[in-house]
């Protein structure tokens, strides 16, 4: 039976592995003449695949295949927009990950439109168990979107960072935050980590804590409070949000 954990479907393969899906989709942005944001489309698609990506990644998914949607023309927005997303996929380690897809070529479009399905597998030992121990959660990354994702293209943090963090011992959760925000994604993390006491370490109102990071411009860092000195000497630009525990009895 299939099930859900965060914004992703589960579905058992085997004894031992369970295969992952994860997807996303972005529109308007682009070279098209309806595009509230103008980009060249190529950039568009990498940072659209860049989300479900980074769902996979930050659970440790191996990919097995990718899936585009387009909305649009081949020539020239698909064949851009495929591209992007392979170049985008040789980014994070995958440049010869299998890619189908499909695309509107009976209608004319104004916008820019592409749908991305990420497909995995995941071993069922890979998936980490709650610890009781107080998880001290870090930003990775600052929340932009539309307008502001182009124009800060050199400073959102890669692939290799995540995965570095993956394997770095005490971590024990790492989320992507998207258009809902920082606040919404660590409650997720909360509830996932039974650890639904929030003790913020930033003012609660802050205007960032509920501002889109759009295509997973920022990630959360759950890690054991034992090992918080520790990842603060090697990853620098981690910054301090809120500390989870365990709900009194």
């Amino acid at each position: 039976m299939k099930t859900q954990y965060r914004d992703l479907t589960v579905v058992p393969l085997n004894a031992d592995e369970d295969l992952v899906i994860a997807c996303d989709s972005s529109a308007g942005i682009g070279a098209k003449s309806a595009d509230a944001v103008s980009v060249a489309p190529e950039i568009m698609a990498a940072y659209a695949v860049r989300v479900p990506l980074l769902e996979l990644l930050c659970v440790g998914v191996n990919l097995l295949a990718a899936v585009d949607t387009i909305g649009n023309e081949m020539e020239p927005t698909g064949r851009q927009l495929i591209w992007g997303v392979r170049q985008e996929l040789a980014q994070a380690g995958y440049p010869d990950l299998p890619l189908n897809g499909s695309t509107e070529d009976n209608m004319p479009t104004t916008t820019t439109s592409l749908g991305i399905t990420l497909i995995g597998r995941l071993a069922k030992t890979a998936w980490r168990p709650q610890t009781a121990e107080p998880l001290q959660v870090y930003q990775l990354g600052d929340p932009y979107v539309g307008d502001d994702v182009v124009a800060h293209l050199a400073d959102i943090f890669s692939y290799d960072v995540i995965k570095k963090l993956r394997r770095f011992k005490g971590v024990q959760d790492l989320l992507p935050v998207g258009s809902k925000g920082m606040r919404y994604e660590l409650g997720q993390m909360a509830q996932t980590q039974a650890h639904p006491t929030i003790h913020w370490q930033v003012p609660e109102d802050a205007v960032q804590l509920d501002q889109s990071a759009g295509p997973a411009t920022v990630a959360l860092v759950g890690v054991k409070r034992s090992r918080a000195a520790a990842i603060e000497a090697a990853f620098p630009e981690l910054k301090r949000l809120a500390e989870l525990e365990v709900a009194d009895v």
